[in-house]
């Protein structure tokens, strides 16, 4: 039988709610307050021994097992405050299954729990992916079978959302018209024409939706510099009709206007890679792909879905480097891999022979076979840094009979000329992307669509980190937020924004939230591999 609905299932349900939207799963009232971690309720010590082996597998990224160990230590609990505990945990671990994982467990469980949420994840991934035919079909099986189930609703807004173009942002009420948004930017000098993109994006957010449609917008040029851009956000502070900044981007300007900004108590939300910016202060917010959101990306995608558990990176032994590499081996390391293998190399180097043959063993086998391959000590290879020496070492590699190895990437490959130099290599290489014009995504599509037809050329990933960034403006103001304060309290607890760059949100502290899309590399094209979703908080 289906769940009964009880005022425990009422919380169990919200739960699961926000587990899907990133939110905290039990109440915070603020950015800097502490919300449990799912799955770790209080419970005593016979419950915290009965769920220890389940939360163990759930810090390892080994998900199905973690499912499946806090649903025997569901039937098995001593006591009502680690029964919640195990269905918390469940549902935190269910929510990171892939489809086939997903339709087992619906399979196997039938009418009983975990089966609906297992039923409202697939249906969530088809929507995301933009398969109405398939969501559809999956919320006429939860309306079939789980008609009496809180989360009917949600399931139903599904299909709605992919048919209405506005229905993804939630109930959207009007916006006062004394509002306004403050873009701080490097609008001439240095990285001009990267600010203009983000000013077209954030425009075209603004013009999308008719509760914004009396949100004012506010252009101000920070020339590159950091004492104007602090500067200027002081200005923007001294208006009460401004509630919030987007920008600005370059890291020379980011500290010092998020420093002014959280003085103030100002939202602000950069279009920054800097280092730990969110980190300033509860006011401040990021949406950007940094170089670490990278790095843990492909980590996931290596360890979790293609199963490697022996990594190698090399990487430039710089300050962008150094934090990747950390960034890599921190994720393997948590989801139970290792990474074996870990070569820096100066910048400049141009001479691999030397690397390329101490990853071999040392000799060059050149073998007349064209089935030989050289052993390595790792499976999979991450190479974070530019087209050109990649290739280099990708070729110096392939030399030394390295022909067949799962390449890991990043966005610094995406060139035609290095699909035209190494194409050989990379077939089947990961790339984590912050914007793709392959996205089938409904929103991805429509943002597309929408900045062709008003600026008349195709957007890069600046134009949708502005769009984005409007999006969660207008979400936040259009469910009630009328204030300063009040806009920030609902960037840091609403649910996912149906972005261009996926359904993104920002966790406790203020950063940037998404599974970001990858891509892999078939012939000499760039394919899309997955779709962006969720990211974990």
């Amino acid at each position: 039988m289906p769940l009964k609905i009880t005022s425990r299932l009422a919380l169990l349900t919200l739960t699961t709610l926000c587990i899907l939207s990133l939110a905290a799963c039990l109440p915070v009232n603020t950015r800097t307050g502490n919300s449990p971690t799912p799955g770790t309720s209080r419970a005593g010590s016979a419950g915290d021994a009965l769920l220890a082996p389940a939360r163990a597998a759930l810090d390892q990224g080994q998900y199905a097992e973690a499912v499946s160990r806090f649903l025997a230590a569901r039937q098995a609990a001593p006591d009502e405050a680690t029964r919640r505990a195990a269905e918390e945990g469940a549902l935190t671990s269910l929510s990171h299954l892939d489809g086939p994982a997903l339709e087992q467990i619906q399979r196997q469980y039938g009418l009983s729990f975990p089966a609906p949420e297992a039923t409202y994840f697939l249906a969530r991934k088809a929507a995301e992916s933009g398969d109405r035919d398939r969501t559809v079909a999956l919320a006429d099986y939860f309306s079939r079978y789980y008609s009496s189930h809180p989360l009917l609703p949600q399931v139903s807004a599904l299909v709605k959302n992919l048919d209405d173009p506005t229905a993804s942002m939630g109930q959207m009420g009007p916006i006062s018209s004394n509002l306004a948004v403050a873009a701080i930017l490097p609008l001439s000098g240095d990285g001009a024409q990267y600010a203009r993109e983000i000013v077209a994006g954030l425009k075209l957010a603004l013009g999308s939706f008719p509760a914004a449609g009396t949100l004012g917008l506010t252009l101000m040029d920070t020339r590159g510099s950091a004492e104007e851009a602090a500067s200027l956000v002081s200005q923007a502070a001294a208006d009460p009709k401004v509630v919030a900044v987007v920008g600005p981007f370059l890291s020379r300007e980011s500290a010092q206007a998020a420093q002014a900004a959280n003085r103030a108590g100002l939202p602000l939300i950069a279009i920054s890679q800097r280092a730990d910016l969110p980190s300033i202060g509860d006011y401040i917010f990021r949406i950007f792909l940094t170089p670490k959101h990278q790095a843990e990306a492909v980590a996931r995608h290596a360890v979790r879905v293609q199963g490697h558990q022996s990594l190698g990176i090399l990487y430039p032994d710089d300050n962008y480097g150094r934090p990747v590499r950390a960034a890599f081996e921190n994720e393997a390391r948590r989801l139970g891999a290792q990474v074996v293998v870990a070569e820096g190399y100066e910048p400049q180097t141009t001479d691999w022979t030397d690397l390329a043959a101490r990853l071999t063993g040392g000799a060059v086998a050149r073998k007349v076979s064209a089935s030989y391959q050289a052993q390595t000590e790792f499976t999979a290879l991450y190479l974070p840094d530019s087209a050109a020496p990649v290739s280099q070492i990708m070729a110096q590699l392939a030399f030394h009979d390295v022909t067949r190895m799962q390449y890991l990437g990043s966005p610094l490959w995406l060139s035609p000329d290095f699909l035209a130099s190494s194409s050989r290599y990379t077939q089947g290489a990961v790339i984590p992307v912050a914007w793709s014009d392959l996205s089938q995504r409904q929103e991805s599509r429509r943002f597309l669509d929408s900045f062709k037809a008003t600026s008349g050329h195709a957007p890069d990933q600046f134009a949708a980190y502005g769009y984005d960034a409007g999006l969660a403006i207008i979400k936040a103001l259009g469910q009630g937020a009328d204030s300063r304060d009040g806009l920030r309290r609902a960037l840091s607890q609403a649910g996912p924004v149906p972005g261009a760059t996926g359904p993104f949100s920002f966790d406790h502290t203020g950063e940037y939230l998404v599974e970001p899309a990858l891509l892999s590399v078939k012939g000499r094209e760039f394919i899309l591999l997955s779709e962006a979703g969720s990211g974990e908080r």
